[in-house]
């Protein structure tokens, strides 16, 4: 069978990735080190693929990467499920590398596509379900997840719409973007439920709070090589350094 015959009815969960690379991480989570931010960007992306491969094993949808840099390849695959579909970013700018990924991925068959930021480890599946069954809807429609101080975890689309990121140079500021145009096109926009990204000390405060916190304990979180690595480090750097919060409440 054809990648378009087995792909057909099937949305696209697609994670945006800058490989967490040992040798170098360009950007650390502060106060961590360049090589356990590494580590625990790894965990994050292991989780992610973890639970959108469960909605994949369940038959609703195919999973995807668009990844940078190209020299990454072989780690991803040890990351992800080998069923994912790795694709090479392209594209310069921010809006140029959302439309070409949309672009690729249509142009293999998927109905929808969905864009997943790879730092938000805890997004919920139901989360991801309830965007492939928004776009599985009749007319065209986009789903947007903003994070709470700007950006995106997930940007779900039926069609390759160009002007959709069109001049967008920044995803800080992509929601009200998307937004603006999704209006002028006549399009529906739903909005998921907001989130929040890991990629400050502010970020890992909140993430130890969430899967650390014995008062959450009762809850059923995907995360746990996310959750193993950060307990590791909460050996090492202290939880009054990693998560005040946290610290707060012991």
């Amino acid at each position: 069978m054809t990648d378009s015959q087995l792909t057909h009815h099937r949305c696209a969960l697609t994670l945006m990735v800058q490989v967490p690379l040992a040798e170098a991480d360009a950007a650390p989570i502060p106060p961590l080190t360049p090589s356990d931010s590494t580590i625990l960007k790894q965990c994050f992306l292991r989780d992610l693929a973890g639970n959108i491969g469960v909605i994949v094993d369940d038959g609703r949808a195919e999973g995807a990467v668009i990844f940078e840099p190209p020299k990454s390849e072989p780690l991803l695959r040890e990351l992800v499920p080998q069923s994912f579909k790795l694709f090479p970013q392209r594209g310069e700018t921010h809006g140029d590398v959302l439309s070409k990924a949309t672009e690729d991925l249509f142009s293999r068959g998927f109905p929808s596509v969905c864009l997943i930021n790879s730092n938000t480890p805890t997004v919920p599946r139901a989360t991801f379900e309830y965007a492939i069954e928004s776009l599985s809807g009749s007319g065209d429609r986009i789903v947007v997840g903003a994070l709470e101080r700007g950006g995106y975890y997930l940007i779900g689309v039926k069609q390759a719409h160009r002007d959709l990121f069109e001049g967008l140079s920044s995803t800080a500021n992509i929601v009200v973007h998307v937004k603006a145009r999704t209006a002028a096109m006549g399009v529906r926009i739903e909005m998921l439920p907001p989130w929040y990204e890991v990629t400050d000390a502010r970020g890992l405060n909140r993430l130890c709070k969430e899967v650390l916190d014995p008062v959450n304990a009762q809850r059923t979180l995907s995360a746990p090589y996310t959750t193993q690595c950060l307990a590791r480090l909460v050996e090492t750097y202290g939880v009054e350094q990693l998560s005040p919060d946290l610290a707060s409440r012991s």
